[in-house]
């Protein structure tokens, strides 16, 4: 569900207009996280960190309503939810792109993406298409299990305002550091919907729910 938002009255329709007028409005802020507890939770529970870290970041950035906001058409919507999709690895060492609901309950979501992850772990080949250019509704979400960086860019399609306008996410090879666990994450949005300002607060809103991650599984 998502609500049309009345951009001649929207108090960000200067900033609206003008950047919504770029071939690409995009830009992104690369950021180190403290994920030392999802890591001490995933360990102690046998499950896996990229659910686990999948569903706080998830819950973070739905928490922040710029972050639910797309361009389809010549509309601006504010969706209620948002859901993940994010490439996985396959058996021939290709990326399918996954996609599961997100649900507010921890079990159901870690149920769904693990049998979307496992799905996709196994297959002998890659379906035409690689996003539901019909659903905005979700984050790209990609991983780099294998490597630690300092910064990143996404490949984002020039003049696409809907593809621009949903959120690119990167998180990396997570290192121990002063007995730590820090991860690089890279958030990239479209400045025609987020300005520096709600993107800061998301990011720190999930620099702060990793600090208590285990409240997001326990009790849901």
């Amino acid at each position: 569900m998502y609500k049309i938002i009345d951009t001649e009255k929207w108090n960000r329709k200067t900033q609206y207009e003008w950047f919504n007028s770029f071939s690409n409005p995009c830009y992104g802020i690369d950021i180190e996280l403290d994920v030392t507890r999802i890591v001490q939770y995933s360990k102690a529970s046998h499950t896996s960190f990229f659910i686990n870290f999948l569903y706080l970041m998830m819950c973070s950035l739905n928490s922040i309503e710029e972050m639910r906001l797309r361009i389809v058409g010549n509309e601006v919507r504010l969706y209620d939810v948002i859901h993940p999709t994010y490439t996985v690895m396959t058996k021939l060492e290709v990326f399918d792109n996954c996609k599961n609901l997100m649900y507010d309950s921890y079990p159901h979501f870690y149920q769904a993406c693990q049998k979307e992850v496992e799905r996709a772990k196994n297959e002998c080949s890659i379906q035409p298409g690689y996003n539901d250019e019909e659903s905005y509704n979700v984050y790209y979400i990609t991983c780099l299990p294998w490597l630690t960086y300092a910064g990143m860019t996404h490949p984002i399609p020039n003049g696409n305002k809907e593809s621009c306008s949903v959120p690119r996410i990167c998180f990396g090879r997570f290192e121990e550091k002063n007995k730590r666990y820090i991860m690089p994450f890279n958030l990239t949005v479209s400045h025609a919907l987020v300005d520096g300002f709600p993107c800061s607060k998301a990011l720190n809103t999930l620099k702060e729910n990793c600090l208590r991650a285990e409240e997001f599984y326990i009790k849901n």
